[in-house]
């Protein structure tokens, strides 16, 4: 709200010094916010002089403002009444609304901004100034276990929408005088609270002055959630693997903080991002610490093996099938001969096929409500595996490597890794079935030219491998 918008009668200050009338006030909030139900102009007298309060009854409750602000202003005492309505609105914040956090302020242009942050305005007769109350009550999620991430041993807590109590629930972790929160609102629509944690003197000062200016530069319309900063932080260029990590455990992000790195809080999202990210961190999980070390060691080798098997098995499967048949043994090969006669398709056409089926199943098991949604994947996967077995469609073989490939694919801890791997995967498949193993080798090093050629913020993204090549780490 410029103040070129006020209808006439509005006085800004600066213009001629005279203070404000109620009536214009109220014209020039109808003209700036229409007919909006939730607009609350509530006209009142306390102290011997008319007011007016405004508010969004959408972002307070009614009891809130009753108990804390209308009542006390009513019962204040006429001795506080003067001739200058600005000093009165000062004696007002000082002994009628001093529990309530609260400024004074003559930058009308900022009203509406205050408004829709929770804040409510009260306006004097003839005072140049208004009074800014925050009085926002927002019924949010408590603080519930993490969803994405399943927890099995330590803390259950998860991060909430509230960026306040994600804020919370990292200094309750971190008692140190050198943690860190700078604040940021992004989106020229929606001025979402943006966070920077960090632990000062430890972070990476080169990082972290990055990051501020990528954070200052963003230009956004709107931001609803931390997935949409992500692109923020990713290097030039196209880039198969994520390059900023993401989590809803506060103690993962403690670790990665006390590791001096930066967390990224994003009001309205219960998703932390952290950066720099590197390839290990994806492979990781916090309770990986929380038993023996070398139990916690055995369950991240298994998550590399994982890795390699959802990505290279499928393209495997179609190279010796097809070119390399001397590879297999003698009775396994005869085996896989018998269940494929009849098959009408060559095998690369069977895998995508299984692989295509697969992914509906899967896209259908996440968008479906929670309570179906894990039963008909079960299900579906079941009933359509072994009904294109007994077709003739595919082998009783194809089901068990696209099985695989699936169920690896979900052993990453970061959901969204996982998801990455399956772009490079069909690349490896439509490699296979024109060259065999020849297009595997080439893939699989191409992938690790790609890998060692990545770096975020200057970090190598297969640190600390990179620390034997003399490369930095974080």
């Amino acid at each position: 709200m410029n103040q070129g918008d006020y209808t006439t009668g509005w006085s800004p200050i600066g213009q001629d010094g005279g203070g404000l009338t109620l009536e214009a006030v109220r014209a020039a909030l109808r003209m700036t916010f229409g007919d909006t139900d939730d607009l609350a102009l509530v006209s009142l007298r306390f102290c011997g002089k008319e007011g007016l309060l405004c508010y969004f009854t959408t972002l307070t409750s009614a009891s809130f403002m009753m108990n804390y602000v209308i009542q006390p202003l009513a019962q204040a005492s006429d001795d506080l009444a003067g001739e200058d309505a600005t000093a009165l609105l000062k004696e007002v914040r000082e002994r009628c609304l001093s529990g309530l956090s609260s400024e004074l302020s003559d930058q009308l242009h900022v009203l509406p901004m205050k408004l829709g942050r929770g804040y409510a305005a009260l306006f004097a007769e003839g005072a140049r100034d208004c009074l800014l109350v925050d009085v926002k009550e927002l019924v949010t999620r408590s603080v519930e276990e993490p969803t994405s991430q399943n927890v099995i041993r330590g803390p259950k807590e998860g991060f909430t929408e509230s960026a306040a109590t994600n804020m919370s629930l990292i200094r309750r972790r971190i008692v140190t005088d050198k943690l860190r929160f700078e604040r940021y609102e992004i989106g020229e629509k929606t001025r979402t609270e943006v966070y920077l944690a960090y632990i000062e003197e430890e972070a990476d000062e080169e990082v972290l002055r990055q990051v501020r200016e990528q954070v200052r530069s963003c230009r956004m319309v709107s931001l609803f959630d931390s997935g949409s900063l992500e692109s923020l932080f990713r290097p030039r260029g196209y880039w198969l693997f994520p390059t900023v990590y993401n989590s809803e455990r506060p103690d993962s992000v403690c670790s990665c903080l006390l590791d001096k790195r930066i967390a990224v809080i994003v009001g309205g999202s219960p998703f932390v991002l952290i950066v720099p990210a590197i390839f290990r961190d994806f492979f990781q999980s916090p309770e990986d610490h929380y038993q023996w070390f070398l139990v916690g060691l055995f369950a991240r080798l298994l998550r590399y093996v994982a890795f390699l098997l959802s990505l290279v098995v499928p393209s495997l499967y179609v190279a010796i099938t097809s070119y390399h048949q001397e590879l297999i043994p003698t009775i396994l090969l005869t085996s896989i001969a018998a269940q494929r006669e009849g098959i009408p398709f060559p095998a690369v056409i069977e895998i995508l096929l299984m692989e295509a089926a697969f992914e509906i199943l899967r896209e259908a098991g996440t968008r479906m409500p929670r309570l179906v949604g894990q039963a008909i994947s079960i299900a579906g996967a079941l009933v359509l595996g072994e009904a294109a077995v007994q077709a003739g469609i595919v082998s009783n073989i194809n089901v068990i490597v696209v099985a695989l490939t699936v169920i690896s694919s979900y052993v990453a801890p970061v959901y969204t890794f996982g998801s990455n791997i399956r772009i490079f995967r069909y690349g490896l498949i439509l490699l296979a079935s024109f060259t065999g193993l020849y297009g595997v080798i080439l893939g699989c090093a191409v992938l690790m030219i790609h890998l060692s050629r990545m770096e975020t913020f200057g970090v190598p993204y297969m640190s600390p491998l990179s620390r034997m090549l003399g490369g930095k780490t974080p």
